[in-house]
């Protein structure tokens, strides 16, 4: 692609899932998350998957439910969690090796209490994301880290788990957002020797296990998310910043919507 400059610039993007996980990904169960639409913003749609499907990924992670920028995307955790993550990876020297689901294909009203909990405990959604994460699991995966309280028992319920686990490959860890930050960066700071003894850094890594100073995320912690990530045709901006933001019904816009982009979304009669 030829830039403004004359100057060709190397474009990456994610093709897609590959047929094996596409697959499963068709047949997962939109039905449940219909059924009750007071817990799930269903006008955005299932968010499925960020990273590598074609079982080349070094670590499997599991996040909680898609926000606002991921409602963009199209792609799970991109926004503040995600760049947050990215910028974990980039201190163990993962560079692309991962691949990233979430508890829950929508975005969730409220937080996961006990009826979510229920509600990713039903035969039809847990049956559906073992086989998902049974596939993404391979040999080539060195660990599973799970992100918050959902993602722990997501992992807890998953029997595919059970051989990394015996073998310290499982890692629970804060919430990229938990509250408060200080507390999220003292529990990944203390996870960081521990998963770097078990995964190889990327060969364009450079790992660096220091603990995270200070009591709050700086920009330097956080490192964008790559375009190969995108689907094709992604915007530079994608993967930076705060991206998109969430509007309740009969709110007021923000003030940036006076200067910049603001969609406005009007659903149909079709949801998911």
């Amino acid at each position: 692609m030829e830039g403004a400059t004359g100057v060709f610039m190397v474009m990456e993007w994610d093709p897609g899932p590959v047929p094996a996980i596409k697959t499963i990904l068709e047949q997962a169960p939109i039905s449940e998350y219909e059924s009750v639409p007071t817990r799930f913003r269903l006008e955005w749609g299932p968010m499925y998957y960020r990273g590598r499907t074609d079982g080349s990924a070094k670590l499997l992670i599991i996040g909680q439910d898609p926000a606002a920028d991921e409602n963009v995307a199209r792609r799970v955790m991109v926004g503040t969690a995600g760049q947050r993550l990215q910028g974990y990876l980039a201190k163990l020297g993962i560079t692309h090796s991962y691949v990233i689901v979430n508890s829950v294909l929508y975005s969730i009203y409220g937080q996961f209490d006990t009826g979510m909990q229920a509600f990713v405990d039903r035969p039809a959604v847990a049956t559906w994301r073992n086989q998902l994460l049974n596939a993404l699991l391979t040999s080539n995966t060195q660990a599973i880290l799970a992100f918050g309280n959902a993602a722990k028992h997501v992992v807890d319920t998953w029997p595919g788990a059970s051989t990394l686990n015996s073998k310290g490959r499982v890692f629970n860890l804060l919430h990229p957002t938990a509250r408060p930050a200080s507390t999220v960066r003292s529990n990944w700071s203390g996870k960081l020797a521990a998963i770097g003894a078990k995964v190889a850094q990327d060969p364009d890594g450079n790992r660096d296990l220091s603990a995270y100073t200070g009591s709050n995320f700086k920009n330097s912690d956080l490192v964008r998310v790559p375009l190969r990530d995108f689907g094709f045709g992604a915007p530079q901006w994608m993967g930076t910043g705060n991206a998109a933001t969430r509007v309740k019904k009969g709110g007021k816009l923000p003030a940036a919507a006076n200067k910049v982009a603001t969609i406005l979304l009007i659903p149909g009669d079709t949801l998911g």
